[in-house]
């Protein structure tokens, strides 16, 4: 049996808390961006715009606001050296959870029968995890070799 090096051992467990400390982090910022997409939802409805146009509304800001806290304030390290292609993918990467959260919810009803209010928390769940694997995997990750996504240009 193999033992680790106590430094491997340490690599690991920061690297853990990275992204406990990240997934926490994302959480809120997920929160915050909920609550700016409703708000705007229910604002642009108030105003009379069409139910989807008003969603479509909402969701861009709540798109917007949670990569403004995910880049200030949750992840670390960065991949993109082009913010507005880093923006643009994270709407991109939002716009995939939002195909898993209908996706997930027709699933519930359709085949297991659940009642849509419990269909929708069950489809966050797995929007907001893939949101944050894919947003950490694919934004947020360290350069490798001193590498960005879009240059592939040395640091």
């Amino acid at each position: 049996m193999s033992e680790q090096p106590l430094v491997e051992l340490e690599a690991d467990l920061a690297t853990r808390r990275g992204w406990l400390s990240e997934g926490s982090g994302y959480l809120l910022a997920s929160a915050a961006a909920l609550l700016a997409d409703l708000g705007v939802f229910a604002l642009l409805a108030h105003l009379g715009w069409d139910w989807y146009a008003a969603a479509t509304g909402g969701f861009l800001l709540g798109s917007v606001v949670a990569y403004v806290i995910s880049v200030r304030w949750v992840f670390a390290a960065r991949s993109f050296r082009s913010r507005s292609a880093e923006l643009a993918t994270f709407v991109l990467i939002g716009c995939l959870g939002l195909l898993v959260v209908q996706g997930v919810m027709w699933v519930c009803i359709e085949w297991f029968g659940v009642r849509g209010s419990i269909a929708r928390v069950v489809a966050v769940g797995f929007s907001f995890t893939s949101n944050f694997v894919l947003r950490k995997l694919i934004l947020f990750r360290s350069r490798v070799s001193g590498r960005s996504i879009v240059e592939g240009e040395a640091s």
